[in-house]
């Protein structure tokens, strides 16, 4: 059973530091990290890219999983269990998994990609440079005659470097990013590090001789096991022309290769090929590092009480017309 993340130990750890009440549910065929989400209308369990299945029979272990998810379900008067298998299952079999068992399914929106775009790092450094568009291999080659260096920090304290790029994106493309002490607890648990792009510059441009080091961009990996994950990344909106992000996500493939890992997983695309989809763009650039699609089941919501589920969803819409009513 090959295990993500976040249905890790570390990621558990993780939830701890979240203040989340989190359930470790085993099985011969399935391993998943549960964690107790609260609303309004009662609780609903949540597996993040979960639960793990057996790779030989992902159906048998779905059920085998669902079977004593639906116990501790009950347990914590939970309505609802959220899953994401990393497996790709059709809608119809979990549907007829959970029938048989006595729930129901419906597909959620995905709170975890779907589908995400993974490069394989067991090839020589030659043929990954060359899988990589040649305009991002050369700013990566060029940064010292540009005076840019790469620092990497496990320092949680030194994240605000990063949500500062975050915000500012934020603000101009109408979005939230993710809050600061969530990205600070990550790198306290250890599977996380930052990647800061600095550019050195004159500190007065009437003394140009004393340089200091800038910021202009960073970027946000977990590793875990034979994978590195991209996580996030934001970058100097006035250093754009230097480029920053091409530099570091080459630099981070690199390493990761460097360390033994076998995979770097980008997490996240769409398979729009529409152009004025919110992710085709960044599908695009993460496309140009070379690399292959991967696929996910998705997230699923198997359902126990469903007049308390029809409930959480309607409170659910009327949340999301508020804050689009509020933008």
């Amino acid at each position: 059973m090959k295990e993500h993340l976040l249905q890790s130990k570390e990621w558990e750890n993780y939830e701890a530091l979240e203040k989340k009440t989190t359930f470790r549910e085993k099985g011969e065929n399935f391993d998943a990290l549960v964690i107790l989400n609260e609303t309004p209308l009662g609780n609903y369990l949540y597996l993040p890219y979960g639960p793990t299945l057996n790779e030989k029979n992902p159906e048998k272990s779905l059920n085998e999983a669902l079977k004593a998810l639906k116990t501790l379900a009950k347990n914590k008067n939970a309505y609802a269990i959220r899953i994401e298998p990393t497996i790709a299952l059709e809608a119809s079999k979990i549907a007829e998994i959970a029938k048989k068992l006595g729930m129901s399914s419906k597909k959620s929106h995905d709170l975890d990609p779907k589908d995400t775009w993974v490069l394989d790092l067991d090839i020589s450094e030659d043929e990954l440079l060359n899988g990589i568009e040649k305009t991002k291999v050369r700013n990566w080659k060029n940064r010292a005659n540009k005076n840019i260096s790469i620092k990497i920090t496990k320092n949680p304290e030194e994240i605000g470097i990063l949500t500062k790029f975050l915000k500012e994106i934020g603000e101009k493309d109408n979005f939230t990013p993710q809050d600061e002490n969530h990205l600070k607890n990550q790198l306290k648990s250890g599977f996380a590090t930052l990647y800061i792009c600095e550019v050195e510059e004159p500190e007065n441009p009437e003394n140009p001789e004393k340089l200091i080091k800038i910021p202009i961009g960073a970027s946000l990996i977990y590793d875990f096991k034979d994978t590195r994950y991209y996580a996030h990344a934001a970058t100097d909106s006035e250093h754009r022309k230097l480029r920053a992000g091409n530099i570091l996500l080459v630099q981070m493939i690199l390493d990761a290769k460097n360390e033994g890992k076998k995979f770097f997983d980008f997490w996240g695309i769409t398979k729009s090929t529409d152009e004025n989809h919110p992710w085709y763009g960044f599908t695009q650039y993460k496309m140009s590092f070379g690399g292959r699609e991967v696929n996910y089941s998705g997230t699923y919501d198997i359902i126990l009480n469903p007049v308390k589920y029809r409930l959480y969803e309607m409170l659910r819409k009327a949340n999301r017309a508020v804050r689009k009513i509020k933008h």
